[in-house]
């Protein structure tokens, strides 16, 4: 069932527990599964199911959640708190964060919790069950979540998911409206994929229980038909896993770069000291680096962009506006300067959304790195000529490794590097190329336009 956002145009069924608490509502997000098992045992089932095993896309998407606070407790050399090593619905309410609201068992179950969920390490707030209906207090928003089951046939059962948000301003409104755009996607995923796994857990119980008083020959060949299908999928996710390694990643990693370019050093390099991840990109301009400089020292956002896809950074609320000419009052740039890649009250903002110029060669070097003693990454833009009217533009972004044995990182999952994996490498090569395209079209544009002074 598709999410809505406008509670007055559906009416909720007046019997369910979650009307109680938060009636009147921003946002709410459903889905319903149809289970091939007893409403009682598949309620027992979605109480029961382990929610830290629902893929390795949701697994990612949790680190990704996680990685504001986890970096926050890495740079302040905090320990972090050990991963539980289950997670059920039926813990969900003995935790710090969420409360218990209301349950009417083998038919609905209710919880709730009360934050600030836009912020990158959420701030939360408790309340009793008695207050959250009542709850107002500035800044902060109300979810709820209503698990249910009913009877759908002879032992099927629909299996419901419906989560409520409520905020309490409109300042709140804002903030979690930008963060709602982010994250319903991941939200409805997750939902969806708990859903399959309550449902193949309660059909895999009622399974077992016709088994126990009664075997067929076809009961006793499904087992075989569902490995199989599972070692084909098991193949099929390693070599599409082994293309994206060995023949996808290495090509994005060093897009339009040569072998020497790849591996030479280049200004800024000497900003990280220790072993660092490093990817190189590149493009050649019909240009001259003087042509191609005014590009680099305006990008930024609230100045000239980043000539890349503004509107999949502004649908994230990066508030980026990309021109299509050198604007004067943007020339003027010096190290020391910050060059913000989102607005200062950005909800996502921390430090690295607003690096310094760190090296500054006009017409040759551009060096952006996140303020402090040890930054993260280094950015570079570095210009190299080819004859009189041509250009090498390389971009190279280095990064630190997550050392799993290092401070507070030390014997957890290699959290980072996961996520640098499985989402930032790939985005920052699809956002880079674009921008290097974009000076380069820019850049040449302005050359073919303007007559050249000779000597």
């Amino acid at each position: 069932m598709d999410p809505s956002t406008n509670p007055a145009s559906s009416e909720a069924e007046p019997s369910m527990l979650v009307d109680r608490y938060l009636p009147e509502y921003d946002v709410t997000e459903v889905r319903h599964a149809v289970v091939d098992a007893d409403p009682e045992t598949t309620y027992e089932a979605m109480l029961t199911a382990d929610l830290l095993d629902l893929g390795p896309v949701v697994r990612a998407l949790g680190r990704l959640r996680d990685l504001p606070v986890a970096l926050s407790d890495w740079l302040r050399g905090t320990a972090p708190e050990a991963p539980p090593d289950q997670l059920r619905f039926a813990d969900v309410p003995e935790t710090d964060e969420w409360t218990l609201l209301d349950e009417t068992p083998g038919e609905e179950f209710v919880f709730g919790a009360v934050g600030k969920f836009w912020r990158p390490s959420i701030e939360w707030r408790q309340v009793d069950p008695e207050e959250f209906v009542t709850f107002d207090e500035p800044g902060y928003a109300k979810l709820a979540i209503s698990l249910s089951v009913r009877p759908f046939g002879e032992n099927r059962t629909v299996l419901s998911y419906e989560a409520r948000t409520a905020t309490t301003d409109a300042r709140a409104s804002r903030n979690f409206g930008l963060y709602w755009r982010v994250i319903s996607p991941f939200a409805g995923y997750l939902m969806s994929r708990a859903l399959d796994r309550v449902a193949t857990d309660a059909e895999t119980r009622a399974r077992q229980a016709h088994e126990t008083t009664a075997r067929s020959v076809e009961t006793g060949e499904q087992p075989r038909s569902s490995w199989t299908r599972g070692r084909i999928a098991a193949m099929a996710v390693l070599v599409l896993a082994g293309t994206y390694h060995f023949l996808v990643r290495p090509w994005h990693r060093r897009w339009g770069a040569t072998d020497e370019e790849a591996r030479k050093s280049l200004p800024g390099d000497d900003l990280l000291a220790g072993t660092t991840r490093q990817v190189t990109h590149a493009v050649e301009i019909d240009a001259p680096p003087g042509e191609v400089w005014p590009w680099l020292v305006q990008m930024g956002q609230g100045r000239g962009g980043f000539y890349s896809y503004d509107w999949l950074e502004n649908a994230i609320g990066a508030d980026i506006h990309n021109v299509e000419r050198i604007v004067p009052e943007y020339q003027d740039l010096e190290e020391g300067d910050v060059v913000r890649l989102a607005p200062p009250d950005y909800p996502l903002s921390s430090p690295e959304s607003a690096p310094e110029v760190a090296r500054l060669d006009p017409e040759r070097a551009l060096v952006l790195r996140p303020p402090g003693e040890s930054p993260a990454w280094t950015w570079a833009f570095v210009l190299e000529p080819v004859g009189d009217d041509t250009t090498r533009l390389l971009a190279r972004m280095r990064s630190k490794p997550a050392e799993s044995s290092i401070g507070p990182l030390a014997g957890r999952p290699r959290l980072l590097d996961a996520v640098d994996y499985l989402f930032w490498e790939p985005a920052h090569f699809v956002m880079e190329r674009k921008m290097l395209r974009g000076i380069q079209r820019r850049a040449e544009r302005e050359a073919t336009t303007e007559p050249r002074s000779t000597a």
